[in-house]
């Protein structure tokens, strides 16, 4: 039905106008060539006309946006904005958030989706070879980390305007290759026992970096260490759980709490809605424990000595005990998948695996009447 404008006598901004009392506005604007018009009608509403006049602005608003959003001009940005909010809220979703700022948003964010081509893709690659965004990788990012960017994170928000009609299909995505190479640990055992012997002497007086430092020990993720909160500690049961948001499986994975890190976490215990190891500074997780690490590594003379390293020397070390199966070291450290050691799927349970893994790395470590 035709509009009549001629009631709209009173400019408010661009694309809006109101009649004489304010209480009926007339909004128009093209769109791709084509005319959006609309009434909004606030005369049933007990507003002054200031509240009128906002009201009206936020409904413009918000009409082009609904208008905008999958026209064929929308860009990624825009769309990643939607991809990311229809995501459950999890610590993954956030890190692609931070990966698309940090890397996509710049050289692609405000192209239109439908023309994002596999040469854009090309030269996205090329360039993250040569330079990355962090002191680690000014000289290019690593495999893992373009895979991470282009796989994990571009991929899905272009499948998602596909799925919107956004776009008619992927472009070919090129094949990323990683490096296999496997990092080699020699005199694993003793690199074990050395690093315990280490952490126990370096953080004597200090329960909250050696409790830390032996999660790592133990097998655990950086990134399940920096999340685990106290409610997630069960010390009458002996175990904790690494709950789903916080780990790659997405399910809540059980573990065997190790008795030398029960007897350190028994020094700290705090609120059960805080962080066990929340910075001292900001109160929020650890962003990485570089210098505590540092110590270590002069201390124990292991030079090459990472957070992640500390499950390189876990899985080498306990990997020669005829006591632990594959299948039970691969469920002690959370994998997500046991084809890393079996060629077929195998259930597993991860609290009775890392308990029988705990016992042989007690005996090692403790001695064994104390690992009893």
């Amino acid at each position: 039905m035709a509009i009549n404008t001629s009631e709209f006598i009173n400019k408010v901004d661009i694309g809006l106008k109101a009649n004489k009392e304010f209480t009926r506005f007339y909004a128009r604007f093209k769109l791709e060539g084509k005319v959006v018009q609309r009434v909004f009608n606030f005369i049933d509403k007990n507003w002054d006309k200031r509240t009128r006049v906002s009201k009206a602005k936020i409904s413009l608003h918000e009409l082009k946006e609904s208008e905008q959003t999958l026209s064929d001009s929308i860009t990624l940005d825009k769309i990643s904005e939607l991809y990311f909010d229809s995501r459950e809220a999890s610590n993954w979703t956030t890190e692609l958030k931070k990966i698309y700022t940090i890397h996509i948003k710049k050289p692609l964010g405000k192209k239109k989706t439908k023309d994002i081509k596999r040469l854009h893709l090309d030269k996205l690659i090329s360039e993250l070879r040569k330079s990355g965004k962090s002191p680690q990788n000014t000289n290019g990012c690593s495999p893992r980390t373009i895979k991470k960017i282009i796989v994990e994170c571009l991929k899905p928000i272009l499948q998602y305007a596909v799925d919107n009609d956004v776009l008619n299909k992927l472009p070919k995505f090129p094949e990323i290759k990683l490096n296999r190479e496997k990092k080699r640990v020699e005199d694993a055992l003793n690199k074990l026992t050395l690093l315990f012997k280490t952490i126990n002497q370096l953080y004597e007086d200090d329960p909250f970096y050696r409790a830390l430092f032996l999660f790592a020990l133990y097998g655990r993720r950086w990134n399940e260490i920096r999340t685990i909160e106290w409610k997630d500690i069960d010390l009458a049961n002996n175990s904790y759980v690494i709950r789903a948001e916080n780990n790659k499986i997405n399910i809540d994975q059980f573990y065997d709490l190790p008795k030398p890190i029960k007897k350190v976490l028994e020094l700290q215990m705090s609120d059960k809605n805080e962080l066990v190891f929340k910075s001292p500074i900001t109160c929020r997780e650890l962003s990485s424990p570089k210098t505590q690490i540092a110590k270590i590594r002069k201390e124990s003379n292991i030079p090459e000595l990472t957070m992640h390293y500390f499950r390189h020397i876990f899985v080498s070390a306990i990997s020669t005990s005829e006591h632990i199966s594959s299948t039970m070291l691969s469920a002690s450290l959370g994998h997500t998948s046991l084809e890393t050691v079996n060629k077929h799927y195998l259930s597993v349970d991860h609290q009775k695996s890392s308990e029988n893994v705990n016992q042989v790395v007690d005996t090692i470590l403790l001695g064994e009447n104390n690992a009893k």
